[in-house]
């Protein structure tokens, strides 16, 4: 089993406490003092230096030291230990540093939130790394189990039980189907699922089926209320039978009458068809003659229009020309502007080539003067190399001067050249401006011509026809008031009588009918009830069959957890495990409560008979996961005596003392 062993924790500024070195015995450490000592601060620190939190799983803790109120500012707490694995001592540090950070513009420091360094053995290590290397070492959860005697307990009841499945095992559902025909039919049924997942499957199925069933009664009761009292049908049916016969005797009387009529209206209909045919060719007649002088006032328009179109394009084609002279003239000053700085610079070259053909070269005295001390040098070699020199410079100087003037004379030539070329190019500019003045005076000549005779063309104003005035019209007309004087005439044949007695019918009819058409609703209500109770048997009975998948599971679940729970409690010392708990109704649930074996909640229990539950655990987590760490134990002296450990125990005693005492126990 790995054995970690805590031999010394240094804390500087944490938490309150400024600085504190503790050495720790290798079985077992108290440490004494009054409340308020930070005794709990020890095992914190602990954790903190591990895992960046408390014993409580808060990273946000107050770890910085605050006086009066304020953060200690440009102080860094620091929480170093070394540890023994296995005969292997180790150093750890975590560091958390407060950053202080100067602004631009800013003469004063600010601070700028902490960060947190880490060492091993001092040596610095990135976050990850620390983090992989304590990992390594011992897993969190793991640790907070086996260092904590209350930590197990404080968990969820599932995740208790997860843990004590994982340590004792499970007892696998082919092995309790295998004592049962209904638990293998079972199993059978839910494959490919877990048990867990096919009971919320069945229960859900469930309460929709019961949701289901609730609603059907409302509805029969629904129905009932709908459906209409019986009759007696049959004399109902007799009623309806003499109703029709009355109705066709008054319908053939209504026949007679408008047989008579119907004659009139044919003799009129067919005048009025004849009428209505010349009124189309009295509209036709008008709408032609519209038309016509709707074409000849749009053929005007359309002349003045070409011709309007016409004088727009010219205009345009006036105005781009007019532009283009414009820039033909605006080349020509540049040209202008060009050409005389060229001439200034030609005469400017021809006054530099004057200047420098007058220089000569400036005779230097024929002996040699000492700079020095300002008298002709006697030194022979010295005066020959002057000689010498002086003719290298005379020549040189000459030389020099040729080249000048033919630079000068070359770049005259080409500015000459570049001269040339612009007068004969403001020459064609010159050209081109005097046609573009040519094409300018054409284009404006054309475009007065058509304003003339724009303005010559008249749009007739819209003439309104008058129908009276056509020849065809008025003939038309003539003949449809003959067609008028031709219509027979006649007086109304009254039927109100006649149909005023079959509304009465009709409507005693409607009567009769809607009171026969009960019998159907009464049919169709009565097949609806007997429907919605063939149902309610029907979800009652799935109801039925899934309570009893549900009692089978609960069932089979029972006998899986008796005998996980007798596996578990085989393990501990003085710890009982129930996994089923009951209702005050009687009811079973699945649960995971830890008792002595007195059956008694540990959780109401003494705290020494807690602390020794918590050790009881550790002892088996340690065993299962082959790793020892050391245990806290805080309130010890509330405690007499604990069961035996392999683990390091490190007790936090209440004392009178006001300083932390500190007592390694062999």
């Amino acid at each position: 089993m790995k054995k970690i062993i805590l031999k010394e924790i240094s804390l500087v500024n944490f938490r309150g406490v400024k600085e504190k070195r503790i050495e720790f015995g290798e079985k077992e450490t108290s440490i004494y003092g009054r409340n308020a000592t930070r005794k709990s601060t020890i095992f914190d620190a602990f954790i903190w230096l591990l895992f960046g939190k408390d014993q409580f799983d808060r990273k946000d803790f107050e770890i910085i030291p605050i006086e009066n109120g304020k953060r200690l500012d440009r102080v860094d707490a620091e929480v170093s230990a070394i540890i023994e694995i296995d005969g292997q001592e180790m150093k750890l540090k975590r560091v958390l540093h407060q950053k202080w950070v100067r602004r631009r513009g800013t003469s004063e420091e600010v601070f700028d939130g902490c960060e947190t360094l880490y060492y091993i053995n001092d040596v610095p290590l990135r976050a990850g790394d620390y983090k992989t290397k304590i990992d390594e070492i011992i897993d969190e959860t793991i640790f907070k189990m086996i260092t904590n005697p209350s930590f197990f307990l404080s968990l969820n009841w599932k995740e208790q039980r997860e843990q004590l499945f994982r340590i004792a095992g499970t007892v696998s559902d082919e092995q309790i189907a295998a004592t049962n025909k209904d638990f293998k039919d079972l199993l059978d049924e839910i494959s490919g699922k877990s048990m867990q997942e096919f009971k919320k499957e069945i229960s859900a199925k469930k309460r929709k089926l019961n949701d289901d069933l609730k609603l059907i009664p409302a509805k029969i009761d629904q129905t009932i209320r709908l459906m209409p009292e019986k009759k007696d049908y049959s004399l109902i049916e007799q009623e309806l039978k003499e109703c029709d016969e009355k109705i066709k005797e008054v319908e053939s009387k209504i026949h007679d009458k408008k047989a008579l009529m119907d004659s009139y209206y044919k003799e009129i209909d067919a005048i009025q068809r004849e009428i209505n045919s010349i009124k189309q060719k009295q509209n036709q007649v008008v709408f032609e003659a519209e038309k016509k002088e709707q074409k000849e006032r749009f053929e005007v328009e359309k002349q003045k229009t070409e011709i309007e179109n016409k004088i727009r394009a010219a205009q345009i084609q006036l105005n781009n020309e007019i532009s283009h002279k414009k820039q033909l003239e605006k080349n020509i000053e540049s040209l202008t502007a060009e050409l005389k700085i060229k001439k200034n610079s030609i005469d400017e070259l021809r006054e530099k080539w004057i200047q420098e053909n007058k220089k000569d070269f400036d005779e230097i005295s024929e002996n040699l003067v000492c700079p020095l001390f300002k008298i002709v040098c006697n030194d022979i070699v010295a005066n020959e190399k002057f000689k010498k020199n002086r003719e290298e410079v005379r020549i040189s100087f000459y030389e020099e001067k040729k080249k000048k003037l033919d630079r000068i004379t070359e770049e005259a030539k080409e500015k000459s050249l570049k001269i040339s070329e612009i007068e004969k190019e403001m020459i064609e500019l010159t050209k081109r401006v005097e046609e573009s003045e040519k094409t300018i005076s054409e284009i404006q000549k054309d475009i007065d011509d058509l304003t003339i005779a724009f303005k010559e063309i008249t749009i007739p104003g819209k003439r309104t026809i008058i129908p009276e005035q056509i020849t065809e019209w008025f003939e038309l007309q003539e003949e449809i008031e003959r067609l008028n004087n031709s219509m027979p005439k006649f007086e109304e044949i009254d039927v109100t009588e006649f149909a005023e007695e079959k509304k009465s019918l009709t409507a005693k009819r409607d009567l009769l009918l809607k009171e026969l058409s009960e019998r159907d609703l009464i049919e169709k209500y009565s097949n609806e009830i007997a429907s919605l109770e063939k149902e309610t048997r029907m979800i009652s009975q799935q109801i039925a069959d899934i309570e009893k998948k549900e009692f089978l599971i609960d069932a089979f679940t029972k006998i899986k957890i008796d005998e996980c729970e007798s596996r578990i409690n085989r393990l501990f010392e003085i710890v009982k495990f129930k996994l089923f708990d009951r209702t005050i109704d009687g009811n079973e649930f699945e649960a995971c409560i830890a008792t002595n074996k007195q059956g008694v909640p540990i959780s109401v229990t003494n705290l020494g008979e807690q602390v020794n539950a918590g050790i009881d655990i550790i002892n088996i987590l340690s065993e299962f996961y082959n790793v020892a760490a050391p245990i806290f134990i805080d309130r010890r002296e509330s405690v007499n005596s604990i069961l035996n450990t392999e683990s390091q125990i490190i007790n936090l005693i209440v004392s009178e003392d006001s300083e932390l005492v500190v007592k390694k126990i062999t």
